[in-house]
């Protein structure tokens, strides 16, 4: 069996924003170009399964956190922002083009963490430790600390002291992911308007030079300046990890079921 990543979406307080249809049309052209662009990785185009709420299914679980982020970022610029529940695992049901008649593990995952990030109840705040994430992935655990006591030759060179401190220690690679994540939506909630500007350029442009040409009015100390107050290397940085994490995880979970 093959491991997937769902990711269920939905916009924030969209029942009492004046544009929600508007909004609704521009989502789902941007959809289109996403479609495009993730097509050998998306079991089915991304489509509005309920209300507010799109469904994304993919095949490779490290771009799980690129795919959101971009649309985020779509989504700041039109004054909004989405709860994302990401949920990795297996599927019960053949790959489809329509994601609602898939089903398993992951899609379980998913609803159960967009329904957590909803809740907003003592439950949400053990998953989510700042109010500035809507963003939280549930899957299987996995307790990392288990390589550390399977290894005969690691407990060989420790003396007993540390093998028990070891020992009591768990850490699973689920919140380790929702750790840094957390950590990084935190990050994005401080940029400004001006920051978010001069990272696009950056991004569009790839050097300090080829901004300046282009135009003017930005000097090089300037975009320098921008892009270390939005601590943008460490943002990048951040979402490399999140990335090899989620690949990680979903290798970790694949040699799970060959065991089994």
């Amino acid at each position: 069996m093959k491991i997937y990543s769902v990711i269920n979406m939905d916009i924030v307080n969209s029942r009492n924003s004046e544009n929600r249809a508007e909004l609704q049309e521009q989502l789902k052209h941007y959809f289109k170009h996403l479609n495009l662009e993730y097509n050998n990785i998306l079991v089915a185009p991304i489509t509005f399964t309920l209300g507010d709420e799109w469904q994304i299914v993919l095949r490779c679980c490290s771009e799980t956190y690129n795919i959101f982020s971009k649309i985020k970022k779509f989504l700041r610029k039109h004054n909004a922002a989405a709860y994302c529940g990401i949920g990795i695992g297996t599927i019960s049901t053949k790959e489809s083009e329509d994601t609602r008649q898939m089903d398993g593990k992951a899609f379980i995952y998913a609803r159960e963490a967009l329904n957590t990030l909803k809740a907003n109840s003592k439950i949400s705040k053990e998953h989510i430790k700042t109010k500035d994430c809507k963003t939280l992935l549930i899957g299987e655990t996995i307790d990392m600390t288990d390589f550390y006591k399977e290894s005969e030759e690691l407990n060989e060179e420790l003396d007993h002291s540390e093998v028990a401190a070891t020992s009591s220690i768990e850490i699973d690679i689920v919140d380790l992911i929702n750790t840094v994540i957390q950590n990084n939506e935190l990050l994005e909630s401080r940029l400004t308007d001006k920051q978010v500007e001069v990272i696009d350029l950056y991004e569009k442009y790839g050097s300090y030079k080829s901004i300046e040409r282009r135009m003017p009015e930005y000097s090089k100390s300037n975009i320098s300046h921008k892009l270390s107050s939005a601590n943008y290397f460490l943002n990048v940085n951040n979402k490399k990890t999140i990335c090899n994490l989620l690949e990680v995880y979903s290798t970790l979970l694949k040699g799970r079921l060959y065991e089994n």
